[in-house]
């Protein structure tokens, strides 16, 4: 199954067609363009279907599995399933229907899971993924179309679709490149110093992004909508833009920087003694994690006021940058490649971020401004918990690791509301409402 997503995996990048975000961002949608979108989404997924039908074997004998051939070519299903939800999905989004998107996927996710289980537990094997994914994509299909109906007479014809297209292309290419650059780094590590090294550093990779994943993935859902919903209010879009990095600010620089302070601790609790090789890179890692998860706030507010040509150069520069410096940081090890993400990442993002925000008339020194209260306060924290991890070095290793998350998160509470009194407020005020 891990052997057949990589594949599919790369082929799902190209099979919107950057048409979900052009449904999203557009200003002038009407019955016609629908219909022209699905017929263009039937065309590329059926295509798609048909390439993972006949380059299945091929792929079978890449892995060396021959067991993958009918694999691949049963989850092609999926790609024809994918036709007929991308336009209800994205005009939920549209309409901020986000609670009724919640449950279609909270739905979907459990009739996935327990197929999964039921054939799992009647000796299914790996057929029992393959059947939940199926099924956990059927009802999104369902549920999607329930909520949107967008089931057309398809027309054949891309008269008046020039400007949908190109918007959908630039998305298209920032998603290929982005499926590259993101995961550069594993490559290089697997290919260069090999699989021991590349299990510690994915372990330590995947603790340190993990609130990233769960956050952002929530914030740039919303973010999207939102921000196309006010596209031609430069200030407004502007004043929610800095509120959301102050928000993200607020919450990012205390969690991560928490983890890299005490990240020792906690992989000797999590792991046990044999995973030391983690704890490095994760406490590397963790300290640019806070300014990855703001830099993904870029994507939703470029491609909501329509300039995806400028999301497109900022994932073109970091495609350059970061896995040039993979390389040359694996001289050093798994520590050296960290220590590419905590410098050229951040530089590269500054330099992005620049070129963003003249879109909404804002500096870049705006930015940065955002970000201080709350990273000078997870600053004091870190410092704070690093001497008295120091002075409790007698102590057990459970009772002193919940003693320092105790003592930072009191140190970041005092500290932040006074170096961030505002950004508080905002919070409290978000929670309250």
């Amino acid at each position: 199954m891990g052997m057949a997503g990589v594949f599919l995996a790369y082929l799902a990048t190209v099979n919107e067609l950057g048409l979900g975000a052009a449904i999203v961002q557009g200003t002038a949608l009407n019955q016609r363009r629908l219909r022209q979108m699905f017929s263009l989404l039937l065309i590329t997924n059926g295509g798609l279907f048909l390439a993972c039908i006949v380059l299945a074997p091929v792929i079978a004998s890449f892995f060396r599995e021959p067991a993958l051939v009918s694999l691949i070519r049963f989850l092609a299903i999926q790609f024809i399933i994918t036709a007929f939800v991308v336009i209800p999905r994205s005009l939920t989004d549209r309409e901020m229907f986000f609670k009724q998107k919640s449950v279609i996927e909270l739905v979907s996710a459990i009739a996935g899971s327990l197929t999964t289980l039921v054939l799992a537990v009647n000796g299914w094997a790996v057929w029992s993924l393959v059947w939940g994914s199926l099924i956990l994509n059927l009802f999104m299909a369902v549920g999607f179309n329930l909520i949107k109906p967008s089931i057309f007479l398809p027309i054949i014809s891309l008269r008046g679709m020039r400007q949908i297209i190109v918007f959908g292309g630039y998305v298209t290419v920032s998603r290929i490149i982005w499926a590259f650059y993101t995961r550069a780094d594993v490559l290089i590590v697997g290919k260069l110093l090999g699989q021991r090294l590349l299990g510690f550093y994915s372990v330590a990779l995947n603790l340190a992004s993990l609130p990233m994943e769960k956050i952002s993935g929530i914030i740039n859902q919303v973010a999207f909508p939102a921000f196309a919903s006010i596209q031609t209010d430069v200030e407004t879009s502007a004043s929610h833009f800095l509120k959301a990095i102050r928000l993200m600010s607020l919450a990012a620089f205390p969690s991560l920087w928490g983890i890299s302070c005490i990240s020792e601790d906690l992989v000797n609790t999590l792991l046990g003694d044999k995973w030391a090789s983690v704890i490095l890179p994760l406490q590397i890692l963790s300290l640019v994690i806070p300014v990855r998860m703001i830099s993904n706030l870029m994507s939703p507010m470029l491609l909501g006021v329509g300039r995806p040509d400028i999301q497109l150069f900022n994932v073109i520069l970091y495609s350059i940058t970061l896995p040039s410096g993979f390389l040359l940081g694996t001289r050093w090890g798994i520590v050296g490649v960290s220590l590419i993400w905590a410098t050229i990442f951040p530089l590269t993002f500054l330099f992005n971020m620049s070129r963003a925000v003249t879109v909404l008339r804002i500096s870049l020194y705006g930015i940065v401004r955002q970000m201080i209260g709350p990273s000078a306060a997870a600053a004091i924290m870190y410092i704070t918990v690093s001497f008295l991890k120091a002075g409790l070095s007698e102590v057990s290793q459970i009772p002193r690791l919940i003693l320092c998350i105790t003592g930072g998160a009191v140190v970041y509470a005092g500290s932040v509301t006074i170096l961030a009194k505002d950004t508080c407020r905002e919070a409290l005020a978000l929670l309250h409402n």
